[in-house]
């Protein structure tokens, strides 16, 4: 089992306020979010219309600070990192201590996945402006550290070096990515980590806070739902299958979740995944997932999915911890969205196409 390296069960509660200032910027912030009309917008304009459109949104800023040394397809994908980043930072700026604490602690997944991004460079021999490009600096880690990451000599390195995840627990990670040349096992250990952290932190939230830990919990579920779908794809042993589940705390969700990683084969899961809640959101994927062995469908549904629970934070409870977390969920698929459109638009894929892959 994955120990953490700050023993958080014995914190004190937090005790949250009305905070109605926050709120109110929030809201404000959470108003300047593209609608699935301007994304329908997009889908029908030429690259140079959509650079224009974004130029004259809230992403102008950015763009204009970044556009002496950047140009094309570079330059939107550099601006929609920097804005994000100064969004959740902002967030942290305008709010008490308490909140704040647990704005930090949400964004540790973007740190995560800057690393993954490093570590995917470092494997393939990316070229490090491309990589750089990626980075979103929008968690706890600076962009200076993070490239200090990337110039690491090698990927043990950068994993003695990340200040996410203590090193010895990585260390089962680097013999797999050595053996496999395969950093599955490596992600996986980010992601158990920042799972297993974020539900212990969630447990001392105050009552505000159960929106936001069964948010968490159906997270967990579905990537641990993802995790199974590639890993049986691959034929990989159901027992290895095992050790790459992330659970959770909850012993009926843990239960359940194991009981499909025993199953022999992917027939048998997606017979199983069609007598669950998420039937009518996983259907067209496991259709294509049947069909051409791709998951994107799936990913896709179940992200959107996600997204609308997200959106419940901010309409339940418009006064509460959960509309600054839904805000934040739904502004990091807004510029998701915006770079599938960008990158789409660049390689000439078709509106529909592109349209599937966006979360609305």
């Amino acid at each position: 089992m994955l120990k953490l390296k700050e023993p958080l069960k014995e914190q004190k509660k937090l005790k949250f306020g009305t905070y109605p200032y926050t709120y109110v910027r929030t809201a404000v912030m959470k108003s300047l979010l593209f609608r699935k009309e301007d994304y329908h917008k997009m889908l029908k304009m030429d690259f140079n219309e959509i650079a224009k459109f974004l130029q004259d949104s809230h992403y102008k800023k950015n763009i204009n600070e970044l556009a002496t040394g950047y140009s094309g397809a570079d330059l939107l994908e550099l601006a929609l990192n920097r804005n994000l980043a100064e969004s959740f930072k902002k967030l942290i700026r305008i709010s008490p201590y308490e909140l704040g604490l647990l704005i930090k602690e949400y964004t540790i997944r973007k740190d995560i996945e800057d690393i993954k991004t490093i570590l995917r460079g470092k494997l393939t021999n990316a070229n490090e402006k491309g990589i750089l490009g990626s980075i979103t600096a929008a968690g706890t880690l600076s962009y200076d550290f993070l490239v200090s990451l990337l110039r690491k000599e090698s990927i043990e390195e950068v994993l003695k070096s990340n200040k996410i995840i203590d090193f010895v627990l990585l260390k089962e990670g680097l013999k797999y990515l050595n053996e496999k040349k395969s950093l599955a096992s490596i992600e996986n250990l980010f992601d158990r980590y920042y799972y297993i952290h974020l539900i212990m932190f969630s447990g001392n939230l105050p009552r505000e806070g159960d929106l936001f830990r069964n948010f968490l919990l159906e997270e967990v579920e579905i990537l641990n739902i993802l995790t199974l779908l590639r890993m049986k794809r691959s034929k990989v042993d159901k027992n290895i299958v095992k050790d790459f589940i992330i659970l959770s705390g909850d012993k009926a969700k843990d239960s359940k979740i194991m009981s499909l990683a025993s199953l022999d084969n992917l027939e048998e899961i997606s017979k199983a995944l069609e007598k669950t809640k998420y039937k009518n959101v996983i259907a067209k994927g496991i259709e294509e997932f049947k069909k051409n062995d791709s998951l994107i469908t799936l990913e896709a549904e179940l992200y959107k999915y996600l997204l609308k629970q997200s959106v419940l934070f901010m309409h339940q409870h418009p006064l509460s911890i959960d509309t600054i977390l839904g805000y934040m969920f739904a502004k990091d698929a807004e510029v998701r969205n915006l770079k599938i459109i960008v990158k789409g638009k660049q390689l000439g894929l078709s509106e529909g196409f592109i349209e599937s892959q966006l979360v609305f």
